[in-house]
């Protein structure tokens, strides 16, 4: 397999950003969820938040390297479909890169306003460098919490029902198209 992006199918790069995202993704959500365990304050709690927002700082930082990749070479060709299906289907490849671009800032904006430094599995700190503002902390978690992972959710819906669309009512092979094997 290539590591380009060919006009039938993803390369093995793409494909490789596309399921690590997605991995990241199941992980940090997981870790928030766990951290919702342990009492407040607890040492268990505070582990799970910190994996939360390392992940999501890998999220970040993947995003970029991500989108580079896919700014910087060929795409498949569209599937034959309607207009309207290709639209949609631009819109909500680009609204998920939006969304896991809002999510990790958001978090790490929150975490700023909030005068907590975000740790990178314990390879660096980013420091704090935003004055404290506990109140707009409060918001932007609003924000991460009811509006970015929400709408995260709704785009990954869409995406996986169409390309499950795709690989059993219509079986043009779309999704071969990002399958590692």
């Amino acid at each position: 397999m290539l590591a380009r992006n060919s006009a039938q199918r993803w390369g093995w790069v793409a494909q490789l950003f596309h399921w690590l995202m997605f991995l990241l993704i199941i992980g940090a959500w997981f870790a928030v969820e766990q951290h919702e365990e342990f009492p407040k304050g607890s040492p268990e709690r505070g582990a799970w938040m910190d994996l939360h927002k390392a992940i999501g700082l890998s999220v970040f930082f993947l995003l970029w390297v991500r989108l580079g990749w896919r700014l910087s070479g060929p795409v498949p060709d569209p599937v034959i479909t309607s207009s309207w299906q290709h639209r949609a289907a631009v819109l909500v490849h680009w609204g998920l890169y939006f969304v896991m671009l809002m999510m990790p800032l958001s978090g790490l904006v929150m975490s700023q306003f909030a005068g907590r430094e975000v740790s990178w599995f314990g390879i660096f700190d980013v420091p704090v460098f935003l004055g404290e503002n506990k109140e707009l902390a409060g918001q932007i978690k609003e924000l991460h919490e009811d509006v970015w992972w929400p709408l995260l959710l709704v785009l990954v819906a869409v995406h996986v029902g169409a390309a499950l669309w795709h690989q059993f009512i219509v079986k043009d092979g779309t999704m071969n198209r990002m399958r590692p094997f």
